[in-house]
């Protein structure tokens, strides 16, 4: 089975807008492209993505930009019990944690994001998650 890579919004983000350092995303892409990884994003970024496309591209582009998403990476479902799981840890911003819980329930062993230090999260009454490692795109190997 291959390695699951989670890439947090801003990542997403990187690469659709081509901000700086989107090289390094589009390498770990192109990784998914070869066989090696399987790339993924929650829908929670897909709808978060979306929020913030809506400023920036012209309307009628943003649901073709986020069907060309879906077909690249593995979006993964959040539910219930990611949600429960994540109001039972702690840490400094709630979306990050619901990501952290949503990336460790599907398998992902690597959540890459430019903000670390939003995922320095405790599992508090959650023992039953093994929480992905978290490191940047310049970072991952």
């Amino acid at each position: 089975m291959k390695p699951k890579v989670f890439f947090d919004t801003n990542i997403m983000l990187d690469l659709l807008q081509e901000r700086p350092g989107y090289q390094y995303a589009a390498r770990i892409l192109q990784r998914q492209e070869d066989g090696e990884i399987t790339v993924c994003i929650s829908i929670l970024s897909m709808a978060n993505i979306a929020y913030v496309l809506r400023r920036t591209i012209p309307q009628n582009l943003l649901v073709p930009t986020l069907k060309q998403i879906s077909s690249i990476v593995e979006v993964i479902p959040m539910d219930d019990t990611q949600l429960q799981k994540a109001l039972l840890m702690d840490g400094p911003d709630f979306e990050d944690i619901m990501q952290a819980a949503c990336a460790a329930s599907n398998g992902c062993q690597v959540i890459l994001t430019h903000n670390p230090r939003d995922f320095k999260i405790r599992k508090g009454l959650c023992d039953t998650l093994s929480l992905p490692m978290i490191m940047t795109p310049e970072e991952y190997k």
